[in-house]
C-alpha cells in the first residue's frame, strides 16, 4: 500500500482541490525519498514500500504531515517520525543480517 494524496488529505481533513492535492503529493514524494535515504543505501523506495509497507507508509505520512504544517521543520522532525525511522532501520538491519553468512558476506 502506498500513501496517496487523497488518503492523507482525508486523514488530515484537508479540503481537496487541485492545488492542495498537488502540494500534498509533492510532500509525500519528498517524504518517501527522505525516509528511504534515512534508513538504507541498499534498498530502493519501491522495495521499502513493498517489504515494509506499514512502517514505510507511517513514516511517510508522519513526515509529509509535519512538512505540510511546518515547511521549515522549525523544531526538526517529530519524535513519532524518529521512532518509526528507528524501527524501520532496525527491521532492515535485522533482515539484511539474516541474509548474510557468518563472515558478513551476502549469500548468493
Amino acid at each position: 500500500m502506498a500513501v496517496t494524496a487523497s488518503e492523507l488529505m482525508d486523514e488530515l481533513h484537508i479540503d481537496a482541490d487541485d492545488i492542495e492535492t498537488k502540494t500534498v503529493q509533492g510532500l509525500i514524494d519528498s517524504a518517501k525519498e527522505i525516509v528511504t535515504h534515512s534508513v538504507t543505501d541498499d534498498l530502493t523506495t519501491e522495495q521499502l514500500e513493498t517489504k515494509y509497507s506499514k512502517l514505510f507508509d507511517l513514516a511517510t505520512k508522519n513526515l509529509a504531515t509535519s512538512i505540510y504544517y511546518d515547511r521549515e521543520l522549525t523544531n526538526g522532525t517529530s519524535k513519532g517520525f524518529q521512532m518509526v525511522i528507528v524501527h524501520l532501520s532496525t527491521k532492515i538491519a535485522i533482515d539484511m543480517k539474516k541474509g548474510s553468512d557468518d563472515d558478513g558476506n551476502n549469500e548468493t
